[in-house]
């Protein structure tokens, strides 16, 4: 390894990178190989990591999609992701009813490559229902609102399911506004049950189920749509986060710029960093404490979710002299004590503010795992003193244990040494001494 840094950092040089970062660069991959994967689980892994990584780079909508599919009940990755398909271009558009399938799908719309939100992915629709209606379109898409209500089965596609469809924007290829179908649903629904009399009383007929016996006519009247803040909000509430567009877009070219952190990435901080967050306050609870102080609870929203931070008395005042309907800057100091953090609020600041912000951050050190090696038990005690010698010339901070191998029994010692991930091959080179 260390006759290849020389060779790795001049090939890099040779490419148009810095010389000083790639030698960087290696010395992070030489630490890594000191508590890494075995050969067999890296090559796998690399051939995973190649295959993803080809998928990506020629077939992103599709790898998205499927990526996408794959953590749908993780609200806080999906974000993550979507973020990610904006970043490459593709464009997410809400479920389609006549389009969409369970799951998101890859499509090209308008010659655009875009991806399809899944109906299965609709909050308050319920995967029984989603499946009737995939299994009542077939191959053949609903002509209208009337075709569809004729179709599906009034008795799993209830007004819940009815209202989630409407408000997630899969029912917009009919033509009206979410505001009209959604004010008219009543309507809506005695159509579909007059259908489902009709399919009852269709069957065992002279006629058979021809369609003209079992469809309804359904009558809408359009109406004007909801403003765009209120649209954005009624996707969040059935799928989970904004498609349409997010509240904060018009702001992400000044953001792009800024050093700033995402709601996504408060577990890599460590304790003790301070993290600075952009957001929009959506909701503030005020509460009183057992000492009769007043203080508030901020529900803030930034690109990738949602952080409660507490305000007290004097913060509630001076959020005052903001307008909150633009983004805020919110420097906070973070403490971790084992799986809880706590985010003590330092400052708020303004846009043009937080641009100026700079912040201490430490990341979460990855924890190596403790170094076991073995050794059998002899009369010569050479094996003990070489091994002394190696572990005490090359100190780090991984935990050495120590295995006594007998025939009676195996006993674990626990050296109280720390040492170096990257001395590893000196250990091997110890005749009489296994590293596990």
């Amino acid at each position: 390894m260390d006759k290849l840094k020389g060779q790795f950092a001049d090939g890099a040089s040779a490419k148009g990178f810095d010389k000083a970062k790639a030698e960087e660069l290696f010395d992070l991959i030489v630490k890594f190989a000191g508590y890494g994967f075995n050969k067999s689980h890296s090559a796998a892994y690399a051939m995973v990591t190649f295959y993803t990584s080809y998928l990506k780079a020629y077939y992103p909508t599709e790898f998205m999609a499927a990526l996408l599919t794959s953590e749908k009940d993780k609200t806080e990755k999906v974000v993550k992701y979507v973020d990610e398909v904006k970043r490459l271009g593709i464009e997410l558009l809400p479920p389609d009813i006549n389009k969409s399938i369970l799951d998101f799908s890859a499509a090209t719309i308008e010659g655009k490559n875009a991806i399809l939100f899944g109906l299965g992915a609709i909050k308050g629709a319920g995967e029984v229902a989603i499946n009737s209606i995939i299994a009542a379109r077939g191959d053949e898409p609903f002509r209208d609102f009337s075709d569809f209500v004729s179709r599906i089965d009034g008795s799993k596609v209830n007004k819940k399911v009815i209202e989630s469809l409407a408000k997630s924007g899969a029912l917009d290829a009919f033509g009206y506004s979410r505001k009209a179908i959604l004010a008219q649903i009543e309507a809506i629904l005695e159509a579909s049950s007059k259908a489902s009399s009709a399919k009852k009383m269709a069957t065992g007929s002279l006629f058979g189920d021809a369609e003209e016996m079992v469809t309804v006519e359904l009558t809408i009247n359009q109406m004007a749509e909801y403003e765009a803040k209120e649209i954005l909000e009624l996707e969040k509430e059935t799928l989970g986060f904004y498609v349409s567009g997010h509240p904060l877009d018009k702001y992400r070219d000044i953001l792009d710029k800024m050093n700033y952190t995402l709601s996504s990435q408060i577990d890599e901080l460590a304790d003790g960093s301070e993290a600075l967050f952009i957001g929009k306050i959506e909701e503030i609870t005020t509460k009183i404490s057992k000492k009769g102080n007043k203080f508030g609870i901020a529900s803030i929203m930034d690109l990738h979710g949602n952080i409660e931070l507490m305000l007290f008395e004097s913060k509630m005042e001076e959020l005052k002299s903001f307008d909150l309907d633009e983004p805020i800057g919110f420097k906070v100091k973070i403490s971790k004590d084992g799986d809880f953090t706590r985010m003590n609020l330092l400052k708020l600041e303004s846009l043009e503010d937080a641009k100026k912000e700079k912040i201490k951050q430490k990341k979460v050190e990855v924890e190596i795992p403790p170094l076991t090696v073995e050794v059998n038990i002899s009369n010569d005690d050479r094996v003990l003193y070489d091994l002394f010698d190696v572990v005490s010339k090359n100190q780090g901070k991984q935990e050495l244990n120590i295995v006594i191998k007998s025939k009676l029994a195996d006993i674990v010692l626990q050296s109280g040494y720390k040492f170096d991930p990257k001395a590893h091959e000196a250990l091997k080179r110890i005749d009489g001494v296994l590293v596990l």
